[in-house]
């Protein structure tokens, strides 16, 4: 892709008029920790699914016996009380792994009790159901990183830890293993530091949106554009491919072979093109941000676009396309990219 488009109308920061949604700078980046995700495939083995249904199991109990209390008796649990009553001891756990699963249900309660207090609320239902499988997670105490390169997350007592070959070097603070549709896949956070200094001092203006992904001014008055017509493509790629499969579904009896198997082709097939689209999205950013670089660019500001969907209606056609505009996703990758190159 040439990211370089340079026949476009001059612009100016002052007429970008825009609203700071992110400033990274390098004096900015130094006082605060980077942290990256790594992910890698497990594939499928007994022990990664005998975790799963301890976690899944967990999860249900929290979820029903908290119910259970506000139908009984009208008082909810705090997470501090659900923690010490169900995840304390649970066999085939790791304790902290235990509190996460805790975590994450009244992590997803406050949500939406955030969506209800702002007016969103419509649609949404509160964590009830009852889960057979669900991810486990490992704090920073249960996480050791061997001098062989293998990394050990600890399940607690009488229970193997899990061992996995990491080829990052570095041990991470946070992991997680949960399932991406096919296989078990392992999600690590590990903190990195700047691998060079910003070149120069110049400021760039960046305007994301829907049919150029990315419009950015830098000083001195160069123009760079990023097209995301390859994005829109895969995005149409995806609608149709959707709405194929699932008039095929809903014409086959739930339940039977030939509707789970249409299920499994489905979820196969976007996850394909989910995993394109964020290969362009990594790719584009990347791309963006080292022509930054060599234009000795020290400081971004991106536009703040929060709400943007709420805030404009253009028919059913153009809000499909709104609420498929990964903005806020490509903002993320810019931001932690920039990071790294000071």
């Amino acid at each position: 892709m040439n990211l370089s488009v340079l026949n476009l109308s001059v612009l100016n920061l002052s007429v970008l008029n825009l609203s700071v949604r992110g400033l990274f700078s390098p004096s900015a980046v130094r006082q605060n920790a980077m942290y990256l995700t790594r992910k890698l495939k497990l594939g499928r083995t007994d022990q990664l699914d005998r975790l799963a249904r301890r976690a899944g199991h967990l999860w249900s109990t929290v979820a029903k016996l908290h119910w259970r209390f506000v139908d009984r008796q009208g008082y909810w649990l705090s997470k501090g009380q659900a923690q010490k009553m169900y995840c304390k001891g649970f066999d085939g756990l790791h304790s902290q792994s235990a509190q996460a699963i805790a975590d994450s249900f009244y992590d997803s309660l406050q949500s939406l009790r955030k969506k209800r207090d702002n007016g969103s609320y419509e649609g949404l239902r509160p964590p009830y159901k009852q889960k057979r499988y669900f991810k486990v997670q490992w704090k920073s105490s249960a996480i050791k990183l061997r001098d062989d390169g293998v990394l050990r997350l600890s399940n607690g007592r009488g229970t193997d830890p899990v061992l996995i070959d990491w080829p990052v070097g570095k041990e991470p603070k946070r992991a997680e293993i949960g399932w991406d549709g096919s296989q078990h896949e392992l999600r690590c956070q590990y903190k990195v530091e700047e691998n060079e200094e910003s070149k120069g001092q110049k400021k760039a203006g960046v305007d994301l949106g829907e049919r150029h992904l990315a419009t950015v001014y830098v000083e001195n008055g160069e123009n760079i554009s990023v097209r995301g017509g390859r994005l829109r493509s895969l995005r149409r790629q995806h609608n149709r491919m959707l709405s194929t499969l699932r008039s095929k579904i809903d014409r086959k009896e739930k339940g039977s072979r030939r509707w789970k198997r249409l299920i499994r082709a489905k979820n196969r097939q976007l996850q394909k093109i989910r995993n394109r689209i964020e290969d362009f999205l990594h790719k584009t950013a990347t791309r963006l941000v080292n022509t930054l670089h060599e234009r000795r660019v020290g400081s971004v500001v991106v536009g703040d676009l929060t709400g943007i969907r709420e805030r404009i209606s253009y028919g059913s056609r153009m809000n499909q396309r709104l609420h498929q505009w990964a903005y806020s996703k490509f903002e993320h990758m810019l931001t932690y990219k920039a990071q790294l190159r000071g």
